[in-house]
């Protein structure tokens, strides 16, 4: 007869994990208060353009007597555009930073609670007891990290596309304008947290049906 697989490291790792995760989610939270406090500062900046703290994916480019002449804005997906200076303004920048500083927090609030209610399952299951470890709340965490990322997939996605074309607004300069907003559905965003919210449904039926035995 085989001899059943003794999975005791799980418990160990959920052991070591557990404090990891709940610590992400404080680690999340502070980011996400920090964003608030930057965007409250950075409108109320008022500087030259040409000494304004630049975003990562933007960079001045300067002539060989060192003038500003351009500057280049990476779009993501491969995409950089290069414009004169004479068309950038600081509240350009200020813009582009503003909702940087959005997709910021869009992405912690998603990954937020997912750290929360995977640290709470962890603890359940580093106690090693029978009773925690069919605690009928812990596929209720599962489905929970499921509906986060099915939701903060949306609302990442909508912020990111809706980031690329205020990039293309600001700086594309082009007569008339032609640059709109397409938002599309990507149907396949959400699968994942679907699935996933579905495994926590099965959990959840084969916990109760367990422990009405």
């Amino acid at each position: 007869m085989k001899k059943p697989k003794n999975y005791g490291y799980v418990a160990v790792l959920s052991k070591a994990l557990h404090p990891v995760f709940n610590a992400l989610f404080y680690v999340a939270a502070f980011f996400i208060v920090l964003c608030f406090i930057l965007s409250m500062i950075l409108f109320f900046v008022n500087v030259d353009v040409e000494t304004m703290l630049l975003p990562p994916f933007m960079h001045k480019i300067a002539d060989e007597a060192g003038k500003i002449t351009e500057y280049s804005v990476s779009f993501g997906n491969g995409i950089k555009i290069v414009t004169a200076a004479t068309n950038v303004i600081l509240d350009d920048i200020k813009a582009v930073l503003f909702a940087g500083l959005f997709v910021i927090v869009c992405t912690l609030l998603t990954l937020a609670p997912i750290f929360k209610f995977l640290a709470a399952l962890l603890k359940n299951i580093s106690s090693g007891e029978r009773e925690r470890l069919l605690d009928e709340k812990n596929p209720r965490y599962v489905s929970y990290m499921g509906l986060c990322i099915f939701l903060g997939s949306a609302l990442v996605r909508f912020m990111m596309r809706f980031y690329n074309y205020y990039l293309a607004a600001r700086f594309i300069k082009c007569e008339p304008q032609q640059i709109g907003l397409s938002l599309g559905l990507d149907l396949m965003d959400g699968v994942p947290g679907l699935l996933i919210l579905f495994l926590g449904l099965v959990l959840a039926y084969v916990f109760r049906q367990i422990n009405e035995r």
